[in-house]
């Protein structure tokens, strides 16, 4: 494993290149992360890793990484600096690229809970929004985040490093049919909540809900009527000062802690 790939024509380095698609990820289920960061969280949330590539000038031998790398048993490739280089998403790699498979949840087993709280994107279309919201979902203590169609690719290089490693533990699930799943949602008294410009102020709502599933929209239109129609009930963050509104990873943050305090105790 010693020997250096140096032709930009060898497979794993055209299949890492390619993983740059999303359409080559959801054929292959895979994704890469890049970094000694991404690669600590990774293995140390127990993702897939199936291999890492090593920049020849990358001096690990006795970093940490690795150590992880031999006792998980994880195989390694170094490759030249050019190649390597011409493989990454980043400006300045730092030498390292681990490629994962993608991770596999059930949401049914999700729905079947007593109680549960998912976020539901429809539309949000910057990667640095969703895996913020992502991140935010994890770090709240949240049971999966839910994209309906037009939403940035969570496995997107960008939303990836947004995540800050939540990407490996946070549910996520795609939904075609957005309507026949907020159907069923609202048949299983899960009270959605729409965050949406028209709505009464987010701190008047009084919570109390065993299921809750908020609704986050795309950045400019916001959530599109037709779900609208399902709200439980439609929020709004007051805007006090003179800014049009709240980035949308931000208003996420908000409405999320707030919905945890008012329906589950925070430690």
């Amino acid at each position: 494993m010693d020997n250096v790939i140096t032709s930009r024509q060898n497979n794993l380095v055209k299949h890492v290149k390619a993983l740059s698609t999303k359409k080559y990820r959801d054929q292959w289920n895979e994704f890469f992360v890049e970094g000694i960061k991404g690669m600590e969280e990774a293995v140390s949330r127990g993702a897939k890793v199936k291999y890492i590539l090593i920049r020849e000038d990358f001096n690990w031998e006795h970093s940490f990484i690795c150590k992880i790398v031999q006792d998980n048993k994880i195989p390694y490739y170094r490759v030249s600096k050019g190649v390597f280089d011409s493989m990454s998403d980043t400006r300045t790699p730092q030498g390292i690229t681990a490629v994962i498979g993608k991770p596999a949840y059930d949401m049914e087993q999700i729905l079947n809970r007593p109680s549960f709280f998912l976020t539901i994107l429809d539309g949000v279309q910057d990667p640095g929004n969703v895996g913020t919201i992502i991140r935010t979902m994890d770090g709240a203590g949240g049971d999966g985040v839910v994209l309906f169609p037009g939403c940035a690719d969570p496995y997107n290089p960008k939303t990836v490093r947004s995540t800050m490693g939540s990407i490996f533990t946070m549910p996520i699930f795609y939904v075609e049919d957005k309507l026949a799943f907020l159907n069923k949602l609202i048949g299983g008294e899960c009270h959605v909540m729409v965050s949406h410009l028209d709505g009464e102020n987010l701190f008047n709502w009084k919570g109390g809900y065993d299921k809750v599933a908020l609704v986050i929209g795309n950045e400019s239109k916001g959530v599109s009527e037709a779900i609208c129609t399902f709200a439980s009930s439609m929020v709004k963050i007051p805007i006090i000062g003179d800014a049009e509104s709240l980035n949308a990873s931000v208003a996420a943050g908000i409405l999320i802690y707030h919905i945890i305090n008012k329906c589950w105790f925070v430690v």
